[in-house]
């Protein structure tokens, strides 16, 4: 079966995708009445996959594979999200055995929503593997994977998947934008082939990801996230019930007029579409990925040609649709028209970068953790042989599963430890990822914040690399945040000492993936895999 995506993707075709929502049940009204969806869009032969998706905002829903397989038994190519959240990495292999073996190609990885519900009580999260860690496993289905058996390396057959994974650049703090790209940039040095962004109403932020990507060296295809907003849906993204994505008052405002119309809003939502589309257009997208409650054939349709009709005025339509924070941080300046108006576009002149954040919640025990770790953590410093020297003697003496309490009950105390033995401390800039991040990321923040805080504990927690970004800002170290890749957790570790496992090179820092220095990479998506270098 061929597979138009691709297809697309590689002849530099614009390309379309439209989102389907299969929800709970196996065979309900809602499932057969989205799958109708899927397959009328499909008959328009406009675009060039249906995208599926896993179980949106924590709840459970039909599986996606299950309803891609459907729609591919039909001839329909589907995109299939695919996250962490639920699955464990040998789940998360198990699967893509199934998608190989039924020749489904396209995924969407990504970290996913936080839990918000589950039988008989919420969910347990798990976040075994973050997008960065799914991506690499994907590239490395589709070289062979290899397994080992009896000392000896042999490979599997091949996959063809095509890794796409997505980024939320409606970010209006410095401290959360950019560990965001640098997340971005770490999933496009893994391997990513496309990237779709969160929604959002903020043309600036649109081009500003565009740029970033492109004065980096990166040479991915963007696809922009076109989603057909109401107010309902709005309130719950303000409420964080939707979490990530940013409207504003303005918009807020504009949304809950368009409802008082005859129509409740259904022609004001698909022009902004049309609108966006045609933006996304002007800017250089890669293609839409067109989504949201209630979407049609009709207005499937309707977008697309609208959108062809406004596309020379888009530069207009850029000052209309800048529904972004005023007051925010932008990567770049603000370009200003003859009339001395915003356009709602970008000068590319990057931004200066003066957010400061040390209270007590960001700062907390990171002076003392800095100290400790380079007088006895960094190997050429005075007290690192003489914790190297004890930690092997007592390996000698009682074994990798002995006693670890003093260095427990001290990380309990300090960072809320869990014992996973394979510590992420350094990685996070010492604020633990394991207890203090919900979904447990050891390469970056999920696109889920809100004003620095923690998607799960709103006003109660700050993002751990909220906490990272400034924590290194202070000392000039924001390279620690994007210079190598962590690998996952080794669960092997569990509950056996962090510090013998360092010294004894057992741990992630030892199998950690080093980038080329910033200004050098160039990672096109070409040459992505050799970037990974140790």
């Amino acid at each position: 079966m061929s597979n138009p995506m691709r297809e697309a993707i590689e002849k530099g075709e614009f390309v379309v995708t439209c989102e389907v929502i299969p929800g709970r049940g196996a065979n309900e009204s809602n499932q057969q009445h989205e799958f109708k969806i899927a397959e009328e869009v499909w008959a328009t032969g406009r675009v060039h996959a249906i995208s599926v998706t896993d179980n949106p905002s924590g709840n459970p829903a039909l599986l996606a594979d299950s309803f891609a397989a459907d729609l591919q038994s039909r001839g329909i190519t589907p995109l299939i999200h695919f996250t962490g959240k639920d699955r464990s990495r040998n789940q998360i292999q198990s699967q893509f055995y199934m998608l190989q073996r039924w020749g489904m190609e396209n995924l969407l990885l990504m970290t996913g929503d936080y839990q918000q519900s589950g039988w008989n009580g919420i969910s347990r999260p798990v976040y075994d593997l973050d997008p960065i860690h799914m991506v690499q496993m994907a590239n490395d289905f589709n070289a062979g994977l290899a397994v080992e058996s009896r000392g000896k390396v042999s490979h599997e057959e091949a996959a063809n998947f095509l890794p796409g994974v997505v980024v939320n650049p409606f970010k209006y703090l410095e401290g959360e934008l950019i560990p965001q790209y640098y997340k971005l940039e770490k999933k496009v040095i893994a391997g990513a082939r496309f990237v779709i962004t969160q929604l959002g109403y903020d043309t600036r932020k649109m081009e500003e990801l565009k740029w970033y990507l492109e004065d980096n060296g990166y040479n991915v295809p963007l696809i922009a996230n076109i989603f057909l907003l109401n107010p309902g849906a709005a309130r719950l993204m303000r409420q964080n019930v939707i979490a990530g994505c940013y409207i504003n008052d303005d918009l807020m405002a504009k949304l809950e007029a368009e409802a008082k119309e005859e129509d409740k809003g259904k022609s004001a939502r698909y022009l902004r579409a049309a609108k966006m589309t045609a933006i996304a257009k002007g800017l250089g997208y890669a293609g839409v990925h067109i989504g949201g409650f209630g979407i049609d054939v009709e207005g499937f349709n309707y977008i697309l040609d609208t959108a062809e009709e406004l596309k020379d005025q888009w530069r207009e339509l850029a000052q209309e649709l800048s529904y972004g924070d005023p007051n925010g941080y932008y990567y770049y300046q603000a370009e200003v028209g003859p009339d001395g108006k915003a356009t709602g576009l970008n000068k590319h002149v990057e931004s200066s970068r003066p957010e400061r954040v040390r209270n007590r919640k960001v700062m907390a025990v990171y002076g003392i953790s800095r100290i400790f770790h380079h007088l006895v953590l960094t190997e050429d410093k005075m007290f690192f042989p003489i914790l190297a020297n004890v930690m092997d003697w007592r390996e000698r003496k009682k074994g990798v599963h002995r006693s670890h309490f003093i260095e427990h009950i001290a990380k309990t105390v300090l960072y809320h430890c869990q014992d996973c033995g394979d510590c992420g401390l350094e990685p996070a800039i010492y604020t633990c990822p394991m207890s203090r991040c919900p979904k447990q990321q050891r390469n970056g923040p999920c696109g889920g914040t809100v004003d620095g805080w923690c998607e799960v504990y709103p006003n109660q927690r700050y993002c751990i690399y909220f906490k990272a970004y400034h924590r290194l800002k202070k000392y000039n170290e924001l390279y620690k945040l994007d210079s190598f890749i962590t690998v996952p957790n080794d669960w092997a570790l569990n509950e056996t000492s962090g510090w013998s496992s360092y010294t004894h090179k057992r741990d992630n820092t030892a199998k950690r993936i080093f980038l080329a220095p910033r200004g050098s990479r160039g990672a096109s998506i070409d040459v992505a895999s050799a970037e990974l270098q140790e």
